[in-house]
């Protein structure tokens, strides 16, 4: 894959504001059980419990037990939901500094969302290729699980040569590290990036006009 230059593009407060994972789930569940989940998610003791399971196993929990409500729809379902949710939700919240930067071939999306939406939004951009979060089917009915891709980007990449990276994911370093040119996008973190990127001179620095919810 050294032949053609590509460029790696994440999805989620990236190409759209949006944290497409949940945001989907909130457009595709009409569980009540779910929505008691989400709630729960948003106070201070779910976020805090969350981020301690995150820092102590590497595992999002209220990630997983959202996703898991989707347990029963089959693979065609889900896409034909994520194509409503892309055309219905995402359109209207691209960024338009990202899209305006695009190039026209050799884009590679890379994002820890879920399989579905990466490649519905592969298909209407004409990526080449996509990496995501993997739901898992038995008899093309989804299981509940995942294989998750929010912290293994960079490993579980091939090898793609002299690319571009385009991200706003402090997860993503190690990629940005490695990369010809990065288009960062900005949510009041510079100071974290400079931190990072101290010695790293190929970078756009882009400040999002809106905050992550």
């Amino acid at each position: 894959m050294t032949d053609k230059h590509y460029t790696l593009v994440d999805i989620c407060w990236t190409l759209f504001y949006s944290n497409t994972t949940f945001d989907f789930l909130d457009f595709a569940v009409k569980d009540a059980g779910y929505r008691r989940l989400r709630r729960f998610g948003s106070t201070w003791f779910g976020k805090r419990l969350n981020l301690l399971l995150y820092k102590l196993f590497h595992y999002d929990w209220l990630r997983a037990r959202c996703v898991h409500y989707l347990t029963g729809y089959t693979q065609q379902q889900l896409y034909d939901l994520a194509e409503q949710f892309y055309r219905s939700y995402l359109l209207p919240r691209q960024i338009p500094e990202i899209w305006n930067r695009m190039p026209e071939s050799g884009i590679v999306l890379v994002s820890g969302t879920l399989d579905i939406i990466a490649r519905t939004v592969a298909h209407q951009i004409g990526a080449e290729a996509y990496y995501a979060t993997e739901m898992i089917y038995k008899d093309n009915v989804f299981t509940g699980k995942i294989r998750d891709l929010l912290l293994t980007k960079s490993s579980e990449l091939p090898q793609y040569g002299d690319y571009d990276i385009i991200t706003d994911n402090l997860t993503d370093i190690d990629l940005v590290r490695k990369a010809r040119q990065a288009t960062i996008i900005l949510y009041n973190n510079r100071p974290r990036w400079d931190a990072l990127l101290s010695t790293y001179a190929n970078i756009t620095y882009i400040e999002a006009a809106r905050q992550r919810y």
